[in-house]
C-alpha cells in the first residue's frame, strides 16, 4: 500500500502541452458599477428560465451533435445504458454530453481538490445553469460592455500582438448553486473550418489539445464578471494554469472581473460554499433554474420543485467574449465561410486517428474508425485531454465513483471512506 501511495505522490499532476502554457490572465477590480450590475441581474430575471449548461444546445444548433455514438433513448425516457450518456435536446437520443471532456475528468479525479464522492453527487456539482446568447446588439447593457474601454484594454492584454480587431461572438450567464463548481475546462474553441455550430465541443477541445490545428485556431478574449454583492467568504475562486506548476487563483470579489483567453488557458472555479448540501440533479431529467419573482428562484426537475433559492444564494457570472483577428479582412474571411469551407467530421476523425497511429495507440486509421464510436471518443479523450490532476490529494483518483458501478453489497465496503 505504501508503495502505491508513493507512486501516486511521484506522479506528474500537471502536464499541459506547450501551446496551452504561458498565456496571460488579468484581474479587473471594481469592473462593474452598481447600476450596470443591477441592470444585468434584472435582465437575468426577465429571461427567467435557465437550463443546465449540459443543455446548451437549447440555444443553438450544431451540424454534428455526436460523432456516431448516439442510441435511441430508453423506453423510460432515461439514458441509463451508459454512465456518461445524456438525452439530446429533443429527448429522442442518448449521447455523450457536449462537454464530456469536462465531466469525465471531474468524475474520475474529483476536480481541483480531488473530491472523493459518488458519480451522482459529482454530476450534481457540475450541473450549473446558464443561457447562451450570440447577438450582443439585442441588449443595450451587453452592447455597452463590449464597447467599454475596459474591454478594449483587456483585449490589448489578452489577444496576441497584432490581433486586436475584435469580433464579439457570445455572452452568457452562468449560475452556480451552493455546493456546485465549474470543473476544469477550456472554453468553446473556434477555428477556421470548425466551431461549436458544427462539432461537439468536446471534439473541438480534443482538436485544440492535439496541437494539430494551431494554424486554424482563432484566439479569443473573454471577461468573467461577478454580479454578486455578498462579501462573506464563500470560496468559488477562479483558478487557472499558465505553467505546469501550481495553479493561480483569483478571488471572486463583488462586481470584479477576470480577463483571459479561456479557449487556450485551462481554468475552473473552486466549489462555491463547499460545506453546502448540493441537491441531487439527475442527468436524465429536464433540470432548470426558474425565476419566480420576489427574488426567489426554483430548482425544477421534470417540472417538480426540488429546492428554492434567493438571488443572494447564487454565484452568478456574466461571461462575454470576442474573437481576436489581425485585420478586418481576416474577420470578414471568417464570416464569409460557407459549408464547403468547413471541415468534415470524417476528415477530423481521420486526421486524429492518423495521429493515434503515429503515437502507437492504434494499429491503423481503419482500426480506429471502425471501432464503436463511444470507444473512439473515450480513446480520443484519454489520449489528448490532459487537464491537471489534483495537486494536493494523496490519491489523485476518485475511488468513490466506483460505488456507482458495484453491487450494493460491495459498494457498502466503501461507506467508511465515501460518505
Amino acid at each position: 500500500v505504501l508503495a502505491v501511495l508513493a507512486s501516486f505522490r511521484m506522479q506528474q499532476r500537471v502536464n499541459l502541452p506547450d501551446h496551452l502554457l504561458g498565456h496571460v490572465a488579468t484581474t479587473l477590480p471594481d469592473f462593474l458599477d452598481s447600476e450596470t450590475a443591477d441592470e444585468l441581474v434584472d435582465l437575468m430575471k426577465q429571461m427567467k428560465v435557465f437550463p443546465t449548461n449540459s443543455n446548451d444546445l437549447k440555444f443553438y444548433k450544431t451540424v454534428h451533435e455526436h460523432i456516431g455514438e448516439a442510441v435511441p433513448i430508453g423506453d423510460n425516457g432515461r439514458c441509463d445504458m451508459h454512465p456518461y450518456f445524456v438525452p439530446n435536446v429533443n429527448r429522442t437520443l442518448c449521447l455523450l454530453p457536449g462537454r464530456i471532456d469536462v465531466g469525465r475528468h471531474f468524475i474520475k479525479h474529483g476536480g481541483v481538490i480531488g473530491l472523493k464522492e459518488s458519480t451522482s453527487k459529482l454530476i450534481s456539482r457540475i450541473q450549473s445553469f446558464g443561457r447562451y446568447m450570440y447577438n450582443p446588439e439585442d441588449y443595450p447593457v451587453v452592447k455597452r460592455l463590449f464597447q467599454s474601454g475596459v474591454f478594449q484594454q483587456a483585449a490589448e492584454d489578452v489577444c496576441p500582438p497584432g490581433k486586436h480587431v475584435l469580433d464579439p461572438l457570445q455572452y452568457n450567464f452562468i449560475v452556480s448553486l451552493p455546493g456546485q463548481t465549474v470543473a476544469l475546462h477550456v472554453d468553446g474553441v473556434y477555428m477556421f473550418g470548425a466551431t461549436r455550430f458544427h462539432f461537439p465541443q468536446w471534439l473541438l477541445a480534443v482538436m485544440k489539445f492535439s496541437g494539430l490545428y494551431e494554424a486554424e485556431f482563432i484566439d479569443q478574449v473573454q471577461i468573467v464578471a461577478y454580479l454578486h454583492r455578498w462579501t462573506d467568504n464563500r470560496d468559488g475562486q477562479f483558478v487557472y494554469w499558465d505553467s505546469n506548476n501550481e495553479a493561480k487563483y483569483i478571488a471572486p470579489r463583488p462586481l470584479s472581473g477576470s480577463a483571459v483567453d479561456g479557449s487556450k488557458v485551462v481554468h475552473a472555479a473552486m466549489v462555491y460554499q463547499p460545506d453546502a448540501d448540493v441537491p441531487r440533479i439527475d442527468k436524465s431529467a429536464d433540470n432548470q433554474l426558474v425565476y419566480q419573482g420576489d427574488d426567489v428562484w426554483h430548482l425544477m426537475a421534470d417540472d417538480q420543485l426540488i429546492r428554492a433559492y434567493t438571488t443572494d444564494d447564487l454565484r452568478i457570472t456574466l461571461v462575454y467574449r470576442a474573437r481576436c483577428f489581425a485585420s478586418d479582412e481576416e474577420m470578414h474571411r471568417y464570416h464569409a465561410q460557407t459549408d464547403a469551407d468547413m471541415m468534415s467530421l470524417d476528415s477530423v476523425l481521420s486526421k486524429l486517428s492518423a495521429d493515434l497511429v503515429r503515437r502507437g495507440r492504434v494499429t491503423s486509421v481503419e482500426a480506429a474508425l471502425t471501432m464503436p464510436r463511444a470507444e473512439l471518443a473515450e480513446l480520443l479523450l484519454g489520449e489528448y485531454i490532459s487537464y491537471p490532476l489534483p495537486v494536493n490529494a494523496m490519491v489523485p483518483y476518485n475511488y468513490c465513483a466506483l460505488t456507482s458501478y458495484l453491487p450494493d453489497s460491495l459498494a457498502k465496503l466503501f461507506s467508511p471512506i465515501c460518505p
